[in-house]
């Protein structure tokens, strides 16, 4: 009997009928925070945060108010300059996986408010002169978002996805101002 509870239980908190797999794309602005030195011993000098990056999600809802999401993110890099013999150039590139949980309310018919909390697994890859190091963290990852329901299943999606990276012991912040498509099947 206890077992039988149990199942039903789980499926109202699933919501049965109403899962439904989701996927999307955005593209947008990124930002990701130069190191303050490289090797530790020589100061970075002028930084330049800005990028370009990507983001591909798959999600799976629950209800109409929680899902569960998983996406790739493409934070860009950062390029700056290391002023030894002369000024040699690097770059720090920010890329990984986040899982979280999502949260919606709807805001209007069309428009809803999303809030997202989970984890990242982001890699960092250091370039500086001709020599490259690559390693990983795992990081807190949140995000807001809006979606606008175009149609039943296409949504337009705006998104900002803030987390941090680590690289030699230093912690990097990394976001992401984004604008895409969802579609709901």
């Amino acid at each position: 009997m206890k077992k039988i509870a149990l199942a039903a239980l789980l499926a109202a908190s699933f919501g049965g009928a109403s899962a439904q797999v989701y996927v999307g794309g955005a593209l947008g602005l990124t930002h990701v925070d130069c190191p303050a030195n490289v090797a530790n011993f020589a100061s970075v000098t002028n930084c330049d945060a800005a990028d370009m990056g990507v983001k591909a999600s798959v999600g799976y809802r629950l209800n109409r108010v929680a899902a569960l999401e998983a996406s790739y993110i493409d934070f860009g890099k950062s390029k700056f300059n290391v002023p030894v013999l002369g000024f040699v150039g690097g770059s720090q590139e920010v890329s990984g996986f986040v899982l979280n949980a999502a949260l919606r309310h709807d805001l209007t018919r069309e428009l809803t408010g999303v809030g997202r909390l989970g984890f990242a697994t982001m890699d960092t890859k250091q370039r500086v002169g001709g020599s490259s190091r690559t390693e990983s963290s795992t990081k807190v990852y949140f995000g807001l978002g809006l979606e606008y329901a175009l149609s039943r299943n296409l949504k337009a999606v705006a998104a900002a996805d803030f987390t941090s990276a680590e690289y030699s012991g230093e912690s990097h912040a990394v976001r992401m101002f984004s604008a895409g498509a969802q579609y709901d099947f």
